[in-house]
């Protein structure tokens, strides 16, 4: 027979597994799709300086160049903008369920808080950069900006959403599993 007890952490461990997958492949996707640029760390910012490197290193590979905001038809990008953006809202809602039925458990650990938070903040940087491009393309031409404008704010309200996940496990994270049982003991 197996306890109630075993159960309760073998399902705590699968979500917990799932959580980092899936925040995981969020931010693969968002580093293989041009969302955000991969930080080159330590090593680029030290050729930069020591190499004489002058490469604008923060205007080159932004998302809204790659999108051509600066150059392309707005029309164009405006629907990149709004197809990236939706693509993202909807990768970073299957982060967000998967860290709802892990919050159903009642158990987060610090690790579960990290992978959540990092997907997170790959999805503001990610809404960042399709903000930026929006502006510059709207500092072009505003025409046809609305299907863009639509999809930034689902994603802006996804985010918003997931600030709300975000204390929540640090609620569950910071809580002791003896005052934990002690609730639950009293409802």
């Amino acid at each position: 027979m197996v306890s109630s007890d075993a159960v309760v952490e073998s399902d705590r461990a699968e979500h917990s597994i799932a959580l980092e997958e899936s925040a995981t492949a969020f931010n693969t996707r968002a580093e293989s799709r041009g969302w955000v640029s991969e930080d080159g760390g330590l090593f680029d910012t030290l050729r930069k300086v020591f190499m004489s490197d002058n490469t604008d290193g923060d205007a080159a590979g932004t998302y809204a160049e790659r999108v051509g905001a600066s150059v392309a038809p707005v029309t164009d990008v405006y629907e990149k903008i709004a197809d990236d953006a939706e693509a993202a809202t909807q990768a970073f809602e299957d982060v967000q369920q998967v860290a709802d039925r892990l919050l159903k458990t009642g158990d987060c650990s610090r690790a579960d808080l990290i992978n959540f938070e990092t997907a997170m903040v790959t999805a503001q940087k990610s809404y960042r950069g399709f903000s930026e491009a929006a502006g510059i393309a709207a500092g072009r031409d505003s025409a046809g900006i609305e299907g863009a404008e639509a999809a930034l704010q689902m994603l802006a309200s996804t985010i918003d959403t997931a600030r709300e996940t975000a204390d929540a496990l640090a609620d569950a994270y910071a809580t002791p599993a003896f005052e934990r049982d002690e609730e639950s003991a009293s409802s």
